[in-house]
């Protein structure tokens, strides 16, 4: 059946799947509120646009940015022409340009200065819409970020379930536990930004089938040539960037290899791991309540209190000790944490490892975890 003759029966399987997810995604958002969409001109991102505005039916304000990270020559006007035609379909469209800058690499440092940028246009917005909101469900499931009326605005990502495969794949890689091969949450804070929500509405539907979703809804979409296997941006040892590698080579010889459907397969992996890591990390949050102690701008632990309960609990009560004083999370690794262990379990006194921001040594059966610039006892 052709695409005409499928307009005049019913809509495509695909924009039938991302208008159910908007719609359950917009219900959270209370009438005279608003949303942050976040849109590079991909496929996946303008699969939001059209989507969103059909499900909002004018109940709520439908808001997008497009960032231009100003790495390429020609980013500036295709952010231009992004901004241009989102114009044309959204209420309130903003285009801006980010500097970005640091020690991660371009595509750590690009996506860093994305967050930050975005972050600052939701919570603008939220300041901006807060006379019109009716108020959020006390019960809902963005009720912790939206406890105030000028909370900042949810914003919405495109990340789809190829996205989530990719993610496990690279946390596999890093071999730091469930936590890493968990993948990314479908509500949750916008990374380095705990006060912004963010919401993955897509996060359970194909890349494929969101491009269908554009070709239905005549949505024109930009192919980023960075994210191209011979795209300009390297990793440092001059091979394709990690995530481009597994997406144009490793999961397909997977998908090949066992058969088809891994991208499902690691999508729903990522499914089970989070809620077990969320039991868990529960359970660890509640030990650290008895067992960890503030102490100036450090913590104590109680080593016999700790070794008493199994190594799943303890690793992550660990984890968010050094988290908590370091705050250099993404550096600490699997070796930091089962040194640490070994400190707790370990009957030697007097004993001192470095950590990220951070330092530990043991006396009297306590731990103490410090900021590395604090003097070491």
């Amino acid at each position: 059946m052709d695409r005409a003759c499928r307009l005049m029966s019913y809509p495509h399987p695909a924009l039938t799947a991302a208008r159910h997810a908007m719609t359950e995604t917009l219900a959270a958002v209370p009438d005279g509120g608003a949303v942050l969409l976040a849109v590079s001109g991909g496929s996946d991102s303008m699969a939001l646009t059209k989507v969103a505005m059909w499900a909002a039916r004018g109940r709520i304000e439908v808001l997008t940015t497009t960032i231009d990270h100003g790495l390429r020559p020609e980013s500036g006007a295709e952010a231009a022409a992004v901004d241009r035609y989102l114009q044309r379909i959204v209420d309130s469209s903003i285009v801006t340009r980010v500097s970005p800058q640091g020690d991660d690499g371009p595509e750590g440092n690009a996506r860093r200065a994305r967050y930050e940028r975005i972050a600052e246009i939701a919570r603008a917005g939220g300041q901006m819409v807060a006379s019109r909101h009716a108020g959020w469900d006390p019960a809902g499931p963005l009720a912790q970020w939206t406890s105030e009326p000028d909370a900042p605005l949810p914003v919405l990502l495109g990340h789809t379930s190829d996205d989530q495969a990719e993610t496990v794949l690279l946390g596999l890689g890093r071999g730091s536990g469930p936590r890493s091969i968990a993948g990314m949450r479908r509500i949750d804070a916008l990374p380095d930004h705990p006060d912004v929500p963010m919401i993955r509405p897509y996060l359970h539907i194909r890349r494929r089938d969101l491009r269908v979703v554009c070709r239905e809804l005549d949505l024109p979409w930009i192919d980023d040539p960075t994210n191209a296997p011979d795209g300009q941006w390297r990793a440092a040892d001059g091979s394709p960037l990690r995530r481009s590698a597994i997406r144009h080579d490793i999961l397909p010889n997977l998908d090949t290899a066992l058969g088809g459907g891994v991208v499902d397969a690691l999508a729903r992996t990522a499914d089970i791991l989070r809620d077990d890591d969320d039991l868990l990390s529960t359970l660890a949050l509640a030990i650290g309540r008895t067992a960890v102690t503030s102490r100036g701008g450090g913590v104590v632990i109680d080593c016999a209190d700790l070794a008493r309960h199994p190594r799943p609990l303890r690793t992550r009560v660990l984890r968010e000790a050094v988290t908590g004083v370091g705050k250099k999370s993404g550096e600490l690794v699997y070796w930091h944490v089962d040194a640490l262990d070994r400190l707790i379990t370990g009957e030697d006194n007097k004993l001192h490892i470095d950590l990220p921001g951070a330092f530990a040594r043991r006396e009297d059966d306590l731990l103490y975890i410090a900021p590395s610039t604090a003097e070491k006892p």
